[in-house]
């Protein structure tokens, strides 16, 4: 992928809620949506990255607690392995957030009601 270099445009307030509208009908970003309409005006299509839909961010949000609760684990792992003791509370507290995000990702399986 080419470099590339950032460019700033003054907008309104209701110009910037204007660009936030079309950008948000077509599930782009607003930089996104703007450097598409502004290539298509000098005549060039240019690839853009959608917004994450909500269940995509969402998954990001679980992947990052998971390795959050990943790195505890392995943190907990180390010291138990130089012969340090895991106090009882410290354990419980991952088990109740490793439910929280098992609770977390089941429910990005399931249809939405």
């Amino acid at each position: 992928m080419a470099a590339t270099k950032t460019t700033t445009i003054r907008l309104t307030a209701d110009e910037r809620a204007s660009l936030d509208a079309a950008a948000d009908a077509t599930g782009l970003g607003p930089s996104s949506y703007a450097r598409r309409v502004v290539m298509a005006a000098v005549g060039r299509e240019t690839a853009v990255r959608r917004r994450p839909d909500r269940l995509a961010q969402a998954l990001g949000r679980a992947l990052g607690d998971l390795g959050r609760v990943g790195n505890v684990v392995n943190q907990l792992a180390r010291h138990a392995h130089v012969g340090g003791r895991v106090q009882a509370e410290v354990l419980a507290a991952v088990r109740t957030e490793l439910t929280r995000l098992t609770a977390a990702v089941i429910a990005l399986r399931e249809p939405p009601r």
